[in-house]
């Protein structure tokens, strides 16, 4: 009897309750709850190439062009271009009624700041801007770019998916100083920022900006009508992989990005769960040496540690099941247009590596710091099996654990860290110009790690003024091989994660990035 009135309680106050449950039952429909694998704390899309910076600002913000999924560039925010008959002058004319979120309107202006402070920060937007003359606006809705020497990338450019992409804000704030985070996000994007919710380290929450006009085109990847169909998205902290999968399977939450494969056989048996690949193209694992500091600032240790690398000791850590992973010695990837292993070491070799240390006179008492972001699966599992590699060669290794944030601060500082890992999309690293980690400038303008080599650079310079692509196949096989070489960075293999969400959910984009549009949910 006890039992039976506890239970009888809530449906004697239901009339009254009912109203305010159904406003939480509709607002919770209307809500799209996301755990990314990290939850961001830079709102700056120019400013790193963190994935969950990159996906928070393709809710936010929007691109001039973008790419569908045969690697076309398609008119975003821009209506349509025109360009000269030699190629070098370029005219894009902005679609009617583009709004920021404060309300004000989208400009050529706005447009040109924009895409000056991504050059500056961009491995290949930095290569468009120095083979251009002049990029300015011509009216409100006409912006030109008129280069002074060819560069054959101008649509792929202004187009690529993946970090750092070319996403636009209004002239106020692209005109921070590229080496400041913008941290007003304000963009004409599906959705908007909302700051009075924002938790940092716990949830960052969107709203549906209602001024956003999609485009009439179907969506694909990046491309076409980006639709906002739910009121709210929010971006949810949560670190633990057993909480987010019971988060999953109970529907307080509606999306995982990215799932180690051993907890997959849990929701696969799950009816009320989806589980899928979202980019077949995946990752590549990157080991980055810091080429400023001892002991990586000697070609020679860099190569032995590169001698040293048994991919299938890294892929199992972050794929897990063999269908998700392949060895790839490729710094421009597998099964990408310009594949090529040029200049890398083959296969494993501990003892050769061992001799090549000992040839060069390599002090292995020094230690080799390794900066570890503990709280990114996907990443940190790299790390410690480079600890034990480096362990094995004889040298003294200092792992430091941060989370990712901390990690990105970091590794653009050049004191302090020998080695980090991460992983990058196989689309981003596909040409020796979209390639951050082949950028060779050097300190202090060229990216983390900061190899200098001018016969590379030169060659990206070749590659971006070449006329066929015949010539850009040579071009990059020969740079290839001069930064595998100079041992820019090791690959660590090649490989995909799955997502999961609930299977309620219905039209959940694919492609080379999380896209979070024109997905449904199933009444």
């Amino acid at each position: 009897m006890h039992r039976r009135s506890l239970l009888a309680a809530p449906f004697l106050a239901a009339p009254a309750l009912l109203p305010g449950l159904a406003r939480a039952q509709a607002s919770r429909a209307a809500t799209l709850r996301v755990v990314p694998e990290t939850l961001t704390t830079i709102f700056d899309p120019h400013f790193t190439t963190s994935f969950t910076t990159r996906d928070f600002g393709y809710l936010v913000y929007d691109t001039l062009l973008s790419v569908n999924d045969r690697w076309e560039p398609t008119p975003q925010m821009a209506e349509r271009w025109e360009t000269s008959a030699d190629g070098l002058e370029w005219r894009f004319f902005l679609r009617d009624g583009l709004a920021f979120h404060d309300g004000t309107p989208v400009t050529a202006e706005d447009c040109t700041a924009s895409l000056r402070r991504w050059g500056q920060r961009d491995a290949l937007g930095s290569v468009m801007l120095r083979a251009t003359e002049t990029l300015d606006a011509l009216d409100e809705r006409t912006l030109r770019l008129k280069l002074k020497q060819p560069f054959g990338l101008v649509l792929q450019a202004l187009a690529k998916p993946g970090a750092m992409v070319p996403m636009i804000m209004p002239k106020r704030l692209a005109e921070t100083p590229a080496n400041r985070p913008v941290t007003e996000p304000i963009g004409s994007g599906p959705y908007r920022f909302v700051a009075g919710e924002y938790r940092p380290g716990d949830r960052i929450v969107l709203v549906r900006n209602e001024a956003y006009r999609p485009r009439p085109e179907p969506s694909v990847w990046a491309s076409g009508g980006k639709r906002a169909t739910f009121e709210r998205v929010e971006l949810i902290a949560m670190p633990d992989v057993s909480s987010q999968v019971s988060a999953l399977s109970t529907g307080e939450v509606d999306y995982l990005e990215r799932l180690p494969a051993d907890v997959l056989p849990i929701l696969e048996r799950n009816r009320a769960v989806r589980v899928q690949v979202v980019s077949s193209f995946g990752y590549q694992g990157v080991m980055r040496f810091n080429h400023l500091l001892a002991p990586f600032d000697d070609v020679r240790v860099r190569r032995a540690v590169m001698t040293a690398v048994d991919q299938m000791d890294y892929l199992p850590g972050v794929a897990g099941r063999p269908e998700y992973m392949r060895e790839c010695r490729s710094m421009l990837g597998c099964g990408t247009p310009y594949e090529t292993t040029a200049g890398m070491p083959l296969k494993a070799d501990l003892e050769g590596a061992r001799r090549m240390l000992r040839e060069a006179g390599t002090d292995l008492s020094r230690p080799v710091v390794i900066i570890h972001p503990a709280d990114a699966p996907g990443i940190a599992a790299l790390g410690l099996v480079t600890q034990d590699l480096l362990t094995k060669l004889g040298f003294t290794v200092d792992l430091q654990s941060m989370d990712l944030n901390t990690f990105f601060g970091r590794r653009a500082r050049p004191e302090g860290w020998n080695v980090f890992h991460t992983t990058a999309t196989v689309p981003d690293m596909q040409t020796p110009l979209q390639n951050s980690y082949m950028e060779a400038a050097g300190a202090p303008n060229g990216f983390a790690g900061w190899p200098k080599d001018d016969e590379v650079q030169a060659g990206r310079a070749a590659f971006a003024a070449a006329a066929t692509e015949a010539e850009r196949k040579t071009l990059a096989e020969s740079i290839h091989r001069r930064a595998a070489e100079r041992g820019f960075y090791m690959p660590l293999g090649q490989f995909t994660a799955a997502s999961a969400w609930r299977a309620e959910l219905t039209d959940v984009p694919t492609g080379p990035a999380m896209f979070l549009w024109n997905i449904r949910r199933a009444r």
